[in-house]
C-alpha cells in the first residue's frame, strides 16, 4: 500500500562499495551515480541518500523517467558523499548506526547499472523496514541484456573486491547479513569459497546469514561451492520460483534444463543446511518472476513475517 501523500519524503541512506570505474577520471573517490560498466581493481566507497516519495508504493521504484524529478512523486538522490578508504567507510557506518551493529550487504544481479543497484536497495530497505545500515556492492555489470558473458566474467573479476569489503566489515566489528540476487549469488558463493580456501575464516565466520534470491547458478556448481565453504553461514536461504522467465533464458544459454533459482526438488542439494522458500505461487510484482521477492507485496509481507526486518 502507498503511504499517505502530503507527508515529508523519507530519506533512506544507502552505503556503496564499488569496483566500477567512474565515467570521469577526476572522480577519484566517489561518484554519486556516475559509475559505469568498466571494471576497475580499485574499490571505492561512498554513501547515497535517497529521498523516497511519501506516496511510495510497496514493491516499486518511482523513477522520474522523463519527468522533472519531484520529491513528492519520485525517488531522488538528495545527497552523496565519498570516503577515502575502507577504514573511513566503516567509521561512517558507525556514525550512522550503532558501532558494531549488523549490516545488510546487497549484491545485485545481471543487467544492472549502478543507479539501479542503489535505487533497488533503497526500495527494498524501505519496504522491509530495515533498521540497520544497508550496503550495496555495485560490481561492473554491463547493464545490458546482451551482456551476459561480460557480466559472468565481471563476477569472477569482482571476487577480491567483495572479499576486501567483507574483511573490512569484520575488522570494524560489523556482522554481515548477505543478500544476493540472480548472478550476484554466483559472486557471493565464489567469494565465500575463496575466503574459506585461503584461510580468511574470521571474516567468513562474521557472515551472520546468507539469502540467495533467484540464484543464477548451476545446481551442481552450487553444491561443490558449498562443500568448500567452512564455516558455512547459517541461516542460509534460497528463494526460488519455477516461473522465473529470466532463469529459463539463462538455463537455455548454459545448456541445462534449470538453474538453482528454479529448483523444484531441494533433495537434489543433498544434506546442505539450506532453507528453500518457494515463491512460485506469489502473485503480483514485476513480470517474469525474477524480481518477485523485491516487487510483489504478497512476497514482501511473507518474508517480513518470517524473518522480521533485515537485521531488525
Amino acid at each position: 500500500m502507498p503511504t499517505l501523500a502530503g507527508a515529508e519524503p523519507q530519506v533512506q541512506q544507502v552505503f556503496v562499495a564499488s569496483n566500477r570505474l567512474p565515467r570521469k577520471v577526476e572522480q577519484s573517490i566517489f561518484f554519486g551515480q556516475q559509475l559505469g560498466d568498466v571494471r576497475d581493481p580499485t574499490l571505492r566507497f561512498g554513501r547515497v541518500d535517497l529521498s523516497v516519495p511519501p506516496a511510495h508504493t510497496t514493491g516499486q521504484i518511482e523513477w522520474p523517467g522523463s519527468a522533472v524529478p519531484d520529491p513528492q512523486k519520485h525517488f531522488i538522490v538528495s545527497a552523496s558523499v565519498g570516503y577515502q578508504n575502507a577504514e573511513a567507510f566503516v567509521a561512517a557506518l558507525d556514525q550512522h548506526g550503532a558501532p558494531g551493529e549488523e549490516v545488510v550487504l546487497f549484491v545485485h544481479g545481471f543487467n544492472i547499472n549502478n543507479a539501479e543497484a542503489i535505487y533497488r536497495l533503497g526500495q527494498v530497505a524501505v519496504d522491509y523496514d530495515a533498521r540497520v545500515p544497508v550496503i550495496a556492492f555495485s560490481w561492473p555489470s554491463a547493464g545490458s541484456p546482451r551482456g551476459y558473458a561480460y557480466d559472468r566474467d565481471s563476477v569472477m573479476f569482482s571476487r577480491d573486491g567483495l572479499e576486501t569489503l567483507l574483511t573490512a566489515l569484520d575488522q570494524g566489528g560489523h556482522g554481515v547479513l548477505v543478500v544476493a540476487h540472480s548472478m550476484g549469488s554466483q559472486l557471493v558463493m565464489e567469494t565465500l569459497r575463496q575466503m574459506s580456501i585461503s584461510g580468511n575464516r574470521a571474516a567468513l565466520a562474521n557472515v551472520t546469514g546468507v539469502a540467495l534470491i533467484s540464484p543464477d547458478i548451476d545446481e551442481d556448481v552450487f553444491v561443490r561451492q558449498a562443500s568448500r565453504i567452512k564455516p558455512f553461514p547459517r541461516p542460509f536461504t534460497l528463494l526460488v520460483s519455477e516461473r522465473d522467465r529470466v532463469l529459463e533464458l539463462s538455463a537455455f544459454l548454459t545448456g541445462k534444463p534449470t538453474r538453482l533459482g528454479s529448483i523444484d526438488d531441494p533433495a537434489r542439494l543433498g544434506r546442505l543446511p539450506v532453507q528453500v522458500i518457494d515463491l512460485t505461487d506469489m502473485k503480483g510484482g514485476a513480470r517474469g518472476g525474477h524480481l518477485t521477492a523485491f516487487t510483489a507485496p504478497e512476497a514482501i509481507r511473507l518474508l517480513k513475517d518470517m524473518s522480521g526486518s533485515p537485521g531488525g
